[in-house]
C-alpha cells in the first residue's frame, strides 16, 4: 500500500494562520496591560496605606503629626516669618522609623540641613533669599560614620515610588533651587506622595492661614487629631503626584527645594496636563506645575485620608468637593466620592 503523500500548507493557509495569531495577540495584549496596571495601582495604594499608618504611628509617639517641612531657605518674604535656622527638611523623612527604615533614620542628622538651597527664583518671585543661617552643610559627615544627609537625600525609598510612574525619579544634580547641593554629584530622590498643603510658598504660611482653609500640613505645621474638625475620614492627609512637572519640580522625599510645598489638591484638581498658552496640547504624564495632584493610573489618583484609609479620586471630581476634602476645619459637608 502506497503511503499517502504529505500535504504542505499553502501560502494562503499560512497567511490566515498568521493573521489569526496576530488577532489573538492584539486581543490579549490589552488584557495583559490592564492586569499589569491593576497590580501597579494596588501597589501604589499599598504605598499610601503604609505612609498613612506611619503618620498614625508618629502621632501616637509624639502626640502630633510631623510638620510638612521645617525651615525653608527659599520661601517668599523671608523678613516676615523666615526661619532663623535653614533646614529645608521634608517632614516625610521623620516617618522613616515607621516605614521600616530605622537604620537610615539613625544615620540622619536632623540638626543639619537636608539641602543647601538658600534662595528661590529671584527673577520672578522675590524676595526669596533666606535671611537665616544654613544649618551646617548637607554634605558634612557630622558623626564620622561615613554618611551624610546628602547621601540620604539621594537614597531611593521604595514606599515613595508609584510603579506606574515612568518619569525620572531623581532631580537634577546641579540646580541651586531644586538640587541637594551643586557639585555634590548627588541627585535628590523624588516622591510620588506628599502632604496635603496650600500652594502658598510664603515663609511660614501655614501659621497665618485662615483656619477655615488651612490644610493638615505646611511649613512648621503642628496638627493634631483634635484639629481635624471636619472628621478624619473626610480630610485628605497625603496626595499622589508625578515625577514629571512642566513648571517647577516634583518634591524630594527628604528635602524641600524651591516651591516644593506639598500638593494642593483643592486648588488645582487632578491630572491637569495642559496650561494655555504654555502647554497648548495636553501632555499626559507631565503635570503642568508644582503642587499638582495626578498619576498615570487611568482616570484619577490616590489620596490617603487622615483616618489612614486610601481612596482613588476621579480626575473629574469637582474642585469644590476637593477643596472641602482638603481643609481640616472648613465646616463643609462633603465626603469621599
Amino acid at each position: 500500500m502506497r503511503p499517502r503523500p504529505w500535504r504542505a500548507f499553502t501560502l494562503v493557509e499560512l497567511l490566515v494562520v498568521i493573521a489569526i495569531i496576530g488577532i489573538l495577540i492584539a486581543l490579549l495584549l490589552p488584557a495583559v496591560q490592564a492586569a499589569r496596571e491593576a497590580a501597579r495601582r494596588m501597589q501604589c495604594s499599598n504605598n499610601l496605606k503604609q505612609l498613612g499608618l506611619a503618620l498614625h504611628n508618629y502621632h501616637s509617639a509624639h502626640k502630633v503629626f510631623p510638620p510638612g517641612g521645617i525651615g525653608y531657605g527659599w520661601c517668599r518674604y523671608p523678613d516676615n516669618g523666615g526661619a532663623a535656622s535653614i533646614k529645608n527638611l521634608n517632614g516625610l523623612a521623620l516617618l522613616l522609623p515607621y516605614l521600616e527604615q530605622q537604620p537610615l533614620h539613625e544615620k540622619l542628622d536632623f540638626r543639619t540641613c537636608s539641602c543647601n538651597a538658600m534662595h528661590g527664583n529671584t527673577g520672578c518671585c522675590g524676595p526669596c533669599t533666606a535671611v537665616g543661617v544654613l544649618a551646617g552643610d548637607v554634605t558634612t559627615d557630622t558623626d564620622g560614620d561615613g554618611f551624610n544627609n546628602a547621601q540620604a537625600a539621594a537614597t531611593a525609598i521604595a514606599v515613595g515610588t508609584c510603579p506606574s510612574d515612568n518619569g525620572d525619579p531623581y532631580l537634577a544634580e546641579g540646580s541651586p533651587h531644586y538640587g541637594i547641593k551643586p557639585g555634590s554629584g548627588l541627585r535628590g530622590f523624588k516622591t510620588n506622595y506628599d502632604f496635603s498643603t496650600s500652594n502658598s510658598y510664603h515663609c511660614d504660611a501655614w501659621s497665618r492661614e485662615n483656619a477655615s482653609t488651612r490644610r493638615m500640613f505646611g511649613e512648621n505645621s503642628n496638627t493634631r487629631f483634635s484639629d481635624v474638625l471636619d472628621g478624619t475620614s473626610n480630610t485628605v492627609a497625603l496626595v499622589e503626584t508625578l515625577h514629571d512637572v512642566y513648571n517647577g519640580e516634583c518634591a524630594a522625599f527628604f528635602y524641600r527645594g524651591w516651591v516644593m510645598v506639598g500638593v494642593d489638591l483643592g486648588h488645582y484638581g487632578i491630572n491637569r496636563w495642559h496650561w494655555p498658552p504654555y502647554i497648548t496640547e495636553p501632555r499626559r504624564g507631565q503635570l503642568r506645575s508644582w503642587a499638582h495632584a495626578g498619576s498615570l493610573h487611568p482616570g484619577g489618583c490616590h489620596v490617603a485620608m487622615a483616618d489612614g484609609s486610601v481612596h482613588f479620586l476621579s480626575e473629574t471630581t469637582d474642585t469644590v468637593v476637593l477643596e472641602g476634602l482638603s481643609t481640616m476645619a472648613g465646616g463643609e459637608v462633603v465626603s469621599v466620592p
